[in-house]
């Protein structure tokens, strides 16, 4: 949606769970050595736009939204970054069960990461203090009075809503309490009439079956 779809006036982009896990497994590292982002390639891929399909370079855009598996609890929350403003905005929808210290204390590592990620590439400068660089970790912002899950399983299409309402610019006009069961079936439908729309037009979306590997090599060969 972000992508393709017009309508849509922020310049979004997003990840997938396995940079969750990546930023999670580098974090001692980088807290040790603030140099050792340089050879995690599949990582800084991301920020590059070169690890998903249907990606779109950071730089590019203004808002990354990140779907995030929490570390201690089975439950994914939404992780907002905010570029201009360098900052995280956390969507947590069950904020009765795991408190703000929790998320603070999980969204740590993604706090000290992304900034590290991008100075790496480049689009952020480290910050000069006394003539040393320093690379700050990102404010951490918790979002509140956001509809709330009533049950333990419904994380995920609340992450997955809070993002498109986040991307249609409508957080405020987004229904409380919300029925996920609802959009459950209204999710699955896109789904089909996507994949209707893809058959019946004849096309597939950008590349659907390239793998990275295959993508990097076509877009070497073009330079040459």
């Amino acid at each position: 949606m972000a992508t393709f779809n017009k309508k849509i006036s922020k310049k979004v982009t997003t990840t997938d769970s396995f940079f969750g896990s990546m930023v999670r497994g580098i974090y001692p590292a980088v807290v040790e050595n603030s140099n050792a982002l340089a050879k995690q390639v599949s990582l800084l891929e991301y920020p590059l736009g070169e690890y998903l399909h249907c990606n779109t370079p950071w730089a590019e855009v203004d808002h990354v939204l990140m779907p995030i598996r929490m570390g201690v609890h089975a439950h994914w929350i939404l992780v907002h970054l905010d570029i201009r403003n360098r900052c995280l905005n956390v969507y947590n929808s069950c904020c009765a069960t795991i408190r703000d210290g929790e998320v603070r204390v999980d969204v740590q590592p993604f706090a000290l990461v992304i900034p590290h990620l991008m100075a790496n590439i480049d689009i952020w400068q480290p910050v000069i203090v006394n003539g040393i660089q320093r690379i700050e970790p990102l404010v951490v912002n918790l979002v509140h009075d956001i509809p709330q899950q009533s049950n333990g399983t419904d994380c995920g299409v609340f992450v997955i809503k809070y993002a498109e309402y986040f991307m249609n610019d409508m957080m405020e006009r987004m229904p409380n309490p919300f029925d996920a069961t609802s959009e459950r079936i209204y999710l699955a439908s896109q789904l089909y009439k996507h994949g209707l729309h893809k058959i019946n037009e004849g096309y597939e979306s950008d590349p659907d079956f390239l793998s990275r590997r295959e993508r990097k090599a076509r877009k070497g060969a073009n330079k040459k």
